[in-house]
Parts: structure tokens; C-alpha cells; sequence
């Protein structure tokens, strides 16, 4: 028998409880909702179902501090792939919304364990299949199929780009795949490694301009002059 989880109808859930600290990691946890305006409701890999005396901005502030996903570069990166709409992307780790952040239905489920999804006839929802330790979960939630897949591919595109960092990283600091020695593989390939630098360049720039642009407004009020843009564009270029 499937394990179906309506989250429209999240207050006539089975809680397990409310314990005073419960960590939130990429690896056991299916996904996170408001619970209500000072709680927030979470489902594990295991199955469980605690919900955490914080609110839900608490429990994502704090995970992201966690795990280093830092809101100036996510902000740099979502531009990059054109979606306003941002998660918590640390390579093949997803932690993304369902729809809008200022939606009170929005729900933040785990990408890396996310089997399928469809949209579901009647009522336009969407169902989701997460992939627990145990069983597979049918959760059902509140947005459009054409908003989640948004949503999704631009996190996808996200960590596309992390991972090309990564791999320019591994090339620049010498690092190199044990089969790399023997074989030349099109990772190694001259013209791959240069889009990954000119990719990891962007993104640093992008991510100095977005805190710079913040730190702009919140000074004098007012947006930044482009001609101050491209001054420090030349400055950041100069080696």
C-alpha cells in the first residue's frame, strides 16, 4: 500500500511529537512546511513526522548556515539561470520550494530524492514521490505542474553550474581523477576546462555585484549607478 500524504490537509496528520532540537540535514529529511505560524512540520526519510518549535524562515535560515549556502551567491546564481524563485543548492543537494517563498502553501522538499512528479487531473495539484529509506511517499501539494517544473529545472541549472565550478576548481588546484592518468577524458579536454573557468569567473562576479548592489541601496537609498558597475566590473578584471 502506498504511503499517501496530503499536505492541504497537513493539521490531520499523525505527529510524532515535538523535539526541542531536531537538526536538519540534506540526508534525512524529505521535505519542511509551516505547520503553523510558529511551527514547522517536517518528514524524514525514515518516515517520521516531528514537527520543531521554530518557524519555518528559523529552520531554513538555519540550515543554510549550516551548510555554507550562502544567500548573496544563491542570489548570484538564480540570476544567472533567470528564476526569482530560489532554493538551498550545494551541487547534487536540492533543498527547493514548491512555488513562491512568500506562499503560505509553499513546501520545501529534497530534489536528490524526489523519484517522479504529476500534475494530478481533478484538481491541478501536483503529486510528488519521494524516495525514503523504507518505502516511496506519495505527497501531494499546492501548486501548478508548469510552476514546479520551473522551479525544478532552474534548480537544476543551479547545480549544473556549481558542479562546473567544481570540476575548473579540481583542474586549477591539480587534483585529478585516478582514471585521468591513464585515459584523457573529455573533462580534462582544453576547451570544456576554459567554459568552466569562464563559468566560475561569472559566477564570482555576479556574486560580488549582488552583495555590492545590496550594500549600494541600503547606504544611500537609492540603486546603484551603472557606471559605478562597470568601474568595479574593471576593478574585480584587474590580475
Amino acid at each position: 500500500m502506498r504511503k499517501k500524504i496530503d499536505l492541504m490537509e497537513l493539521h490531520r496528520l499523525a505527529i510524532d511529537g515535538e523535539p526541542a532540537n531536531y537538526q536538519v540535514r540534506w540526508d534525512n529529511i524529505l521535505l519542511i512546511a509551516a505547520y503553523d505560524q510558529d511551527r514547522t512540520f517536517i518528514l524524514t526519510t525514515e518516515g517520521e513526522k516531528p514537527v520543531l518549535k521554530r518557524r519555518l524562515s528559523e529552520v531554513l535560515d538555519r540550515f543554510a548556515e549550516e551548510n555554507s549556502i550562502h544567500s548573496h551567491e544563491m542570489g548570484a546564481l538564480y540570476d544567472l539561470v533567470g528564476c526569482r524563485t530560489r532554493g538551498y543548492i550545494a551541487g547534487h543537494h536540492r533543498l527547493v520550494p514548491t512555488c513562491g517563498r512568500s506562499n503560505n502553501q509553499v513546501v520545501y522538499y529534497m530534489v536528490h530524492f524526489l523519484d517522479d512528479a504529476a500534475e494530478l487531473i481533478d484538481d491541478k495539484r501536483v503529486e510528488m514521490l519521494l524516495r525514503g529509506k523504507n518505502e516511496t511517499y506519495h505527497v501531494q501539494v499546492n501548486t501548478s505542474y508548469r510552476t514546479f517544473r520551473r522551479i525544478v529545472g532552474a534548480a537544476d541549472d543551479v547545480a549544473k553550474i556549481q558542479l562546473q565550478i567544481y570540476e575548473y576548481c579540481r583542474h586549477q588546484y591539480g587534483k585529478k581523477k585516478q582514471e585521468d592518468i591513464h585515459e584523457r577524458t573529455y573533462d580534462s579536454d582544453y576547451c570544456v576546462i576554459q567554459e568552466h573557468r569562464r563559468i566560475s569567473e561569472k559566477v564570482l562576479m555576479a556574486t560580488i555585484l549582488h552583495i555590492v548592489e545590496i550594500a549600494y541601496e541600503e547606504t544611500y537609498g537609492e540603486m546603484i549607478a551603472l557606471e559605478f558597475v562597470e568601474r568595479l566590473k574593471r576593478v574585480i578584471n584587474r590580475f
